[in-house]
């Protein structure tokens, strides 16, 4: 099945951007990445991405032509009660419909407006105006509902754009009929198994693999999928039998460890977070953090999961000289000779926050994350990592660029992937 992602609004193609150095206030498209997922996952395949604003006739224009090459198109935005919202006038006009008001909705936008203590206005109550020849698909997260149409055989589905209620109409109605056909029409069904791999950039893991094509069979594919924690491998099959399949992806990720070998870290469902508390637990040790330029990113990371105060402590957001200072005890001498962003002081923040807060392990991070503070000896970018334990302190140097978000973002991840390092050579 050949699906089409189409995101519809005004905002996602303008963006509202606040800060252009900041990741708050832009608008990001997260819904066309996460239904690309999806629709890969139950063994579809995406063909293309489409972003318009607001517009009736760029509506008709793009679904004209995508209609010609997508057994699915998957639309999100547009059906709020403003005036901006045209996806569902569009489609009427497209499908040559007309709109009659369905009770069912219009009962749970009374019951959900008299839940929340609000009032129910004309604007609201035309959500329930939807058209005859669409399948409805309830929205309980919101007020506008799902759409479904088939014309000419091929499936059309309009979803609400909040990130929450399109989820929840996708697994609850879409995912389940778009997956039976294509069991039905193909008499296979996707099965997927996952490597996680860390420390080696994509272009040198594929060196390492190889071309894939000299060891996979019809129907049966490799995906790489990169992020700042590592790359993971995807393999996917399609095959009419479960354990035939299961048999045949773990011949296949036997492969590809022996060729990755010490990169993989873990599997399936596995985050390198995951994996680095799980083994904290496992070896019943703490840990803490130290941060100065990502100001409670690692520690929020740490605490995402539920029983994180087992092994988690706590730890020191050290912005200023005179905190780390203070509180952990880096000297004055250090900041003073090497400067907030040196080795000297990363290993000092990491140090002093072990004796202080008592734990196994303590994590410092200090770093420019940009858009201003470099220089030409320490450009924006440059962040040092140290990590603290009983024997030693170990202290890493990166550079990653200019974007202050993503230099945030990618610290955390060195941090929980040097504890990782860490952990695994633990006696």
């Amino acid at each position: 099945m050949n699906i089409a992602i189409l995101t519809i609004g005004d905002e996602i193609c303008i963006g509202q951007i606040i800060n252009t150095n900041a990741s708050f206030g832009q608008i990001i498209n997260t819904n066309a990445s996460w239904l690309g997922h999806a629709c890969t996952e139950i063994g579809a395949q995406v063909l293309r991405h489409s972003t318009i604003g607001d517009s009736t006739e760029a509506l008709l224009k793009e679904l004209k032509e995508l209609s010609q090459e997508a057994d699915c198109i998957i639309m999100s935005g547009g059906l709020g009660p403003t005036h901006d919202d045209k996806t569902k006038e569009t489609l009427v006009t497209y499908f040559n419909d007309e709109l009659l008001l369905d009770e069912t909705t219009l009962n749970n936008l009374k019951a959900r407006a008299r839940l929340r203590g609000l009032p129910l206005n004309q604007r609201n109550m035309d959500q329930a105006l939807l058209p005859s020849q669409c399948t409805i698909l309830a929205n309980p997260r919101g007020t506008a509902p799902g759409m479904l149409f088939e014309k000419d055989d091929v499936i059309y589905v309009s979803l609400p754009g909040v990130p929450s209620e399109l989820k929840g109409i996708m697994n609850e109605h879409v995912l389940p009929l778009l997956r039976s056909r294509i069991e039905r029409e193909s008499g296979k069904k996707p099965f997927f198994h996952t490597i996680l791999t860390k420390g080696i950039p994509e272009s040198a893991l594929a060196d390492l693999i190889g071309e894939p094509e000299y060891f996979l069979r019809e129907n049966e594919s490799l995906a790489f999928l990169p992020s700042y924690q590592g790359v993971r491998l995807r393999i996917g099959i399609m095959h009419q039998d479960k354990s035939e399949a299961e048999m045949r992806l773990k011949e296949i990720q036997q492969l590809l460890c022996d060729k990755v070998g010490t990169y993989v870290f873990g599997f399936g469902n596995d985050s390198l977070l995951s994996v680095t508390t799980g083994l904290l637990k496992q070896q019943g040790k703490t840990i803490s953090v130290v941060e100065s330029c990502t100001s409670g990113l690692l520690g929020a990371a740490f605490t995402q999961e539920s029983g994180s105060s087992s092994y988690f402590m706590g730890g020191f957001l050290t912005y200023s000289n005179a905190l780390k200072n203070q509180l952990v005890g880096v000297s004055n001498s250090s900041l003073d000779q090497y400067g907030a962003v040196s080795k000297e002081v990363a290993e000092e923040m990491a140090k002093g926050g072990r004796t202080v807060l008592n734990t196994d392990f303590c994590i410092s991070i200090t770093g420019i994350a940009g858009p201003d503070g470099g220089s030409e000896e320490k450009p924006v970018g440059t962040v040092w990592i140290a990590i603290a334990d009983a024997k030693q302190v170990i202290a890493k140097r990166f550079s990653f660029g200019g974007d202050r978000a993503i230099n945030r973002e990618r610290s955390v991840a060195q941090a929980i992937g040097m504890l990782y390092d860490v952990l695994i050579h633990n006696d």
